[in-house]
């Protein structure tokens, strides 16, 4: 059994794919796998034309593209113990393989250090641990919020975040245009605001429970953020605010008399976004991570 798994999902993007998957498809030791989300170009199709050792999973059609969802697609038929996720348009370096794997070891996850806006999806990741945090949420639409969900959970499990060499990796140019193609919402600012608060609503909750979100529980919680913001209006409206609902709880007063009383608390939290300004982008501040 092959030990590392490349998982990479497409949607519009066959001409990426074309250039990415071929530095990996040939390599040994590492098993190959395409998730062809509903690919209007059938991308699929050209997987398996030119690649039998590729997996090729397809979702069947769809109207847009759900990240998580399709990862989680991919992660589900791999077999090997590591899962490595990277987008269409990220070119790895044919020495990655006998870079990286060798130096995987259990209690980490691993990003490129240092890490860019362009590589920030790319992780790899234990089955186990990834299985422990449930995957990636499939709650999360549109562009972008899915990994660094992902990375939070793996932290709170408290694994060790890892880097390894960037230079392995390289990105094809492209457009906003492009990566937001099949997205309901195409502000990228606003579907990161919906995205955020999401996380830290999501957050919140799993400290005060202890558990996750259940599906049913995630959809709504998101759908109510993305409800609320989607009305905010201009780039300093004067703010939203969500209520999240906590599940009841029963609390009992001493014995008084021979009798108890029991009452329902109703507990709720309050999310209140107003966007104040926009400044220069800083860029991602140096890593401190430790790299293999």
């Amino acid at each position: 059994m092959k030990q590392f798994a490349y998982v990479t999902t497409c949607k519009g993007r066959l001409s990426h794919l074309q250039e990415s998957l071929p530095r990996v498809a040939g390599q040994s030791n590492v098993e190959c796998i395409v998730v062809d989300y509903g690919c209007p170009e059938r991308c699929g199709d050209w997987v398996e034309a030119h690649f039998q050792n590729v997996k090729v999973v397809r979702t069947g059609p769809t109207d847009g593209f759900n990240a998580s969802r399709a990862r989680n697609a991919g992660a589900a038929v791999a077999r090997a113990a590591w899962l490595g996720f990277f987008d269409a348009d990220i070119l790895v370096d044919s020495t990655f393989p006998a870079t990286v794997i060798p130096a995987l070891k259990e209690g980490n996850y691993y990003r490129a250090h240092p890490v860019t806006n362009q590589t920030w999806g790319t992780l790899i990741c234990h089955r186990s641990d990834f299985e422990r945090v449930q995957g990636y949420d499939e709650a999360y639409k549109g562009w972008g919020g899915e990994d660094d969900d992902l990375i939070m959970f793996l932290s709170l499990q408290g694994l060790k975040q890892m880097g390894f060499p960037a230079a392995l990796l390289s990105e094809i140019a492209h457009s906003d245009e492009q990566r937001t193609r099949f997205c309901e919402i195409q502000d990228r600012w606003l579907q990161s605001q919906i995205n955020q608060m999401y996380l830290q609503a999501k957050l919140d909750l799993f400290r005060l429970r202890g558990t996750h979100l259940d599906r049913r529980e995630a959809a709504a919680l998101f759908a109510e953020i993305q409800r609320t913001l989607s009305t905010m209006e201009g780039p300093t409206g004067a703010g939203k605010t969500v209520q999240v609902t906590l599940p009841l709880s029963l609390i009992g007063s001493p014995p008084q008399g021979g009798l108890r009383q029991i009452s329902e608390l109703q507990r709720t939290l309050s999310y209140t976004l107003q966007v104040k300004e926009c400044i220069p982008d800083p860029g991602i501040p140096p890593s401190t991570v430790d790299c293999i």
